[in-house]
């Protein structure tokens, strides 16, 4: 499945939010990170948003927008919301936002491929199908299947 990022013509931005740890947090109780998702997209200039969580389990969200002033709008509506329902707390506190400027794409290829296919150097045990796929790259390629390390 494709990326929304992919399907969006640059140049746009993209504002990348790390909610940490939710650990401790129940999951019918909202986050700061929460709140920045539901007001995104009645925000002018929103294009879209895509959320997964990293390799540790830490939820990532990565919103688009049209502009920089759109994002930038949509940060202090959140900072304005967030210190309402979370006790004077600011945005900044409460979530880590990066914001990038996507100008062109690179390459005509936009899906994610591994460069080079090795065997993989682990010490669980790796299934016979994810062997055969790694050691014999024609076979991925017949079968359409990327290994990702």
């Amino acid at each position: 499945m494709a990326s929304l990022a992919e399907n969006l013509k640059p140049p746009f931005y993209a504002a990348i939010i790390n909610n940490g740890d939710r650990q401790h947090v129940s999951n019918d109780e909202m986050t700061p990170m929460d709140e920045m998702v539901s007001i995104a997209p009645g925000q002018p200039g929103f294009l879209g948003l895509e959320t997964t969580s990293d390799k540790n389990g830490k939820w990532v969200t990565i919103s688009y927008w049209q502009d920089l002033s759109a994002e930038q709008a949509w940060e202090h509506r959140g900072d304005n919301e967030i210190r309402k329902r979370f006790d004077g707390h600011a945005l900044s506190d409460t979530c880590a936002i990066r914001v990038s400027k996507i100008e062109h794409k690179i390459g005509k290829d936009t899906s994610l491929r591994a460069d080079k296919r090795e065997i993989p150097v682990r010490h669980e045990t790796v299934s016979i199908a994810a062997f055969l796929l790694t050691v014999f790259p024609a076979l991925s390629g017949l079968l359409r299947h990327e290994a990702v390390q």
